[in-house]
């Protein structure tokens, strides 16, 4: 079988929404005629490598450096590491060879140094790897990417599964930071690429036109894998008396958060919600940052946060939820993102609900029969969390249609991927 060497910075038991991702992908590669090499970064000691889904197995796993003792660490802290984040307090009390190695979660030179040496010593053992993915943002998988299928004549997908340059200038503007050139080298590098949905590649070639190939970009949507075993089991309610909410929170701005803050002490005010009555499982890049700013708020007693059970202990809060709330800021790049947990609660068939701008996790949304409030509005997500809740008591949520959940089933993502790589003339 040929092998597929897949570049990464993302990868279990990281919880990031590219860590999602690419263990879809490389988790069912097989399915399409090829076994996948992944070189990713560091485990934690004590958690899984992987997911418990996927149709093959993931046994060629090399990771930049040892495992990390993330034992020290208390849970906001151990939050920010598994979302790829700067770990707070890095430098104290943790040093030397200690710091250096959560540098390799969240340093990209130092990942792209590593991995580099070690891809030169993977192709020379194994012959058989015939394409590279890499996934980004962030860039050093891609740039390693294409400096690697230049030397070893490989043929190689970017995967790119947000704007590379996250300002997002519209079409026709010119920019001359340093992620706007990244952007423009490697969108009009001639290579394949893959994005998550129409929104991106629309803008792609809004902004690049007649520079980028049409043809050069496929759609690969986010996926959900309903082989893992939450796909198969029934809720576990526990008593009926308690609420339970997944609440995926993204990396938001301070005002926004500060907006979201302010919303769930209003409801809580409102409702007469009391600690043991309602419990909000929290999941997203902003989750540590949301712990860190309520740390003195009543408000941190409903919060519940697994920071040891990876991917799999996240699919099981939104298996156990009464309903799934996503949470975007106002950043433009925000209108190009569906988060791929949301993805993973459609599937299961939680009802959704949404705080996001104009854009594609909205319309996704919007398409499940979920409701919305705008992001930055205290008042209107108060009232979306009420609604949400009162209709949980009257019965009347409803799943994500089938056509929806269809579209975004794996095995149907893998053909688009094999569409594309059927593309290339595969030396």
């Amino acid at each position: 079988m040929r092998k597929v060497l897949f570049l990464t910075r993302h990868f279990p038991p990281c919880v990031t929404g590219g860590a999602s991702r690419a263990w879809k992908f490389a988790s069912n590669f097989a399915a399409i005629g090829w076994e996948p090499v992944v070189v990713a970064p560091p485990a934690i000691t004590g958690m899984a490598a992987g997911v418990n889904s996927g149709a093959n197995p993931v046994s060629e796993l090399l990771r930049i450096a040892p495992d990390l003792d993330a034992s020290g660490l208390d849970p906001v802290a151990r939050c920010a590491l598994l979302h790829g984040q700067e770990v707070p307090g890095m430098k104290r009390p943790f040093k030397g060879k200690t710091t250096r190695q959560f540098r390799t979660v969240t340093d990209g030179s130092l990942w792209q140094k590593s991995a580099a040496s070690m891809v030169d010593q993977i192709l020379e053992q194994e012959p058989e790897i015939d394409l590279l993915y890499a996934q980004g943002p962030p860039l050093e998988p891609l740039h390693l990417a294409l400096d690697v299928a230049r030397r070893y004549s490989l043929n190689i997908m970017l995967d790119i599964t947000a704007p590379l340059d996250p300002a997002m200038p519209p079409p026709g503007a010119s920019r001359s930071s340093a992620a706007a050139k990244a952007e423009e080298q490697i969108l009009l590098s001639g290579v394949p690429i893959l994005t998550p949905n129409r929104f991106l590649k629309e803008y792609f070639l809004k902004k690049y036109h007649g520079k980028l190939d049409h043809s050069l970009v496929t759609i690969a949507p986010p996926a959900y894998d309903p082989s893992h075993p939450v796909f198969r089991r029934q809720p576990q309610n526990g008593s009926n008396t308690v609420l339970r909410i997944a609440l995926h929170v993204d990396a938001l701005p301070k005002a926004d958060l500060k907006t979201l803050i302010a919303a769930l002490d209003a409801w809580i005010r409102a409702d007469g919600i009391m600690a043991g009555g309602l419990e909000l499982a929290l999941l997203g890049a902003g989750a540590s940052e949301l712990l860190r700013r309520t740390a003195k708020k009543p408000l941190q007693k409903l919060f519940v946060i697994d920071e040891t059970g990876g991917i799999d202990s996240e699919l099981e809060a939104c298996r156990n939820a009464a309903f799934f709330c996503a949470v975007l800021g106002k950043a433009a790049v925000n209108a190009s993102i569906a988060p791929d947990r949301l993805i993973d609660a459609l599937g299961i068939g939680v009802p959704l609900c949404i705080v996001a701008p104009e854009g594609v996790a909205l319309q996704l949304v919007t398409e499940s029969g979920g409701m919305s409030a705008p992001a930055g509005n205290a008042g209107a997500i108060m009232e979306l969390l009420r609604t949400m809740t009162s209709a949980v008591s009257f019965g009347n949520l409803q799943a994500a249609p089938d056509w929806l959940r269809q579209k975004h089933e794996i095995t149907t993502v893998m053909r688009e991927l094999r569409g594309a790589i059927a593309s290339q003339p595969l030396r």
